[in-house]
């Protein structure tokens, strides 16, 4: 089982719920009990969209009506969905664009535009409440203390949603886990595969985490 940022909670949450059924685990960029701070920036994603009148409650007739909030929703995605370093260094310039607000407008909004208010209301909310300590009480280490999966945490060391040291922390609770840390200037959104190195680590991890007895 493996899955980058909700995808890695949905890897955790499987690993918790199954152990005898999940072999082999890699979360990567997420964390198998969501923190404070994500909740928050959450909350202002969630935001963006509702407080455009064209939302109307979530009785809008089509995603255009909301496109206002849709492009607040995008702009807060990128501020921390990529690194301070992916900006500072200009590195959508390797993309393509040729000035912030084309990166902006032609990336970022291009990606929300066209995608349903609610429906990102919906996986926020998932988000938000990713947990996996709710099958032991609330006690994590008990929670993935059940994992029997050889684990590969797989952080993105950019990451501005869910540090190294945040999943450094699970994962020393998980028997037979290890950290494989992904370089990528990209921070969270490097799961777009926006360097040609970040696909070469993940396969390495990977293949030895299958090659790896479980």
């Amino acid at each position: 089982m493996m899955g980058g940022s909700m995808g890695a909670q949905q890897t955790y949450e499987w690993a918790v719920r199954f152990p005898e059924k999940v072999r082999r685990a890699a979360p990567i960029a997420g964390t198998a009990m969501n923190t404070p701070h994500d909740f928050l920036y959450t909350d202002a994603l969630m935001e963006a969209i509702t407080s455009d009148p064209g939302f109307q409650n979530g009785f809008y007739d089509s995603n255009e009506e909301v496109r206002e909030g849709l492009a607040r929703h995008a702009k807060i995605w990128a501020v921390m969905g990529f690194s301070t370093e992916f900006f500072k260094r200009e590195h959508w310039r390797t993309l393509g664009f040729t000035s912030l607000e084309d990166f902006q407008v032609g990336f970022m909004e291009a990606y929300f535009d066209p995608m349903d208010p609610n429906d990102l209301l919906c996986m926020a909310w998932k988000w938000q409440r990713g947990d996996v300590s709710r099958h032991t009480e609330g006690d994590l280490a008990a929670a993935l203390g059940r994992i029997q999966a050889k684990t590969f945490a797989m952080p993105i060391n950019e990451d501005m949603f869910f540090p190294v040291r945040d999943c450094k922390a699970e994962q020393e609770m998980i028997p037979n886990s290890e950290l494989r840390v992904v370089e990528s200037i990209s921070g969270h959104l490097g799961l777009f595969n926006l360097e040609p190195s970040y696909m070469e680590q993940v396969d390495q991890h990977l293949g030895e985490l299958l090659d790896s007895p479980a």
